[in-house]
């Protein structure tokens, strides 16, 4: 360590340490009467889609009411306080998608249109066709401003037929 008389001042260590630090987004860091709308830290819109096949716990996923003065389910209570931007949609269940009569797996081939309402074309060649899902219409229209446009989770038994 060498003792000298100099200094190095705060703001240097910060500018510094901003190579190796990522601050959150702090409300001093607009300038000031500059509206947040044209500032980096406008809020993204944002979509999600869950699907919930089978009626796996509807009590935990379908609100109590209809409108807005309903109780937030189990699985939704972290939405509670974005109660005014958030809008739950259920029971969008899909008849134009069920299967021919005499043709099995209606559960199926409803739950290969969801987000989309396109009948899926059944078929062991590489002619599969189900449509393109809103999520990704969306996605196109409002995701170009986000880090990752689209993102597709599930969630499936290992031990249910599935592949590994």
């Amino acid at each position: 360590m060498f003792i000298t008389k100099k200094h190095i001042s705060r703001r240097t260590v910060l500018k510094g340490a901003g190579a190796a630090l990522a601050l959150p987004f702090l409300e001093a860091m607009v300038p000031a009467a500059t509206a947040s709308a044209q500032t980096a830290a406008t809020p993204k819109p944002r979509f999600v889609g869950c699907f919930v096949p089978h009626g796996m716990a509807p009590g935990y996923w379908v609100p109590d009411k209809v409108g807005k003065e309903f109780t937030y389910p189990f699985c939704f209570k972290p939405l509670e306080p974005f109660r005014d931007q958030t809008t739950i949609m259920s029971g969008l269940h899909s008849r134009s998608a069920e299967p021919p009569p005499g043709v099995t797996g209606a559960d199926h081939w409803v739950a290969a249109a969801f987000l989309c309402a396109n009948k899926p074309k059944k078929t062991a060649g590489a002619d599969v066709y189900a449509g393109t899902t809103i999520d990704q219409m969306i996605a196109k229209k409002i995701g170009q401003d986000n880090l990752m446009p689209s993102m597709q989770l599930a969630v499936e038994d290992p031990g249910a037929n599935s592949s590994h």
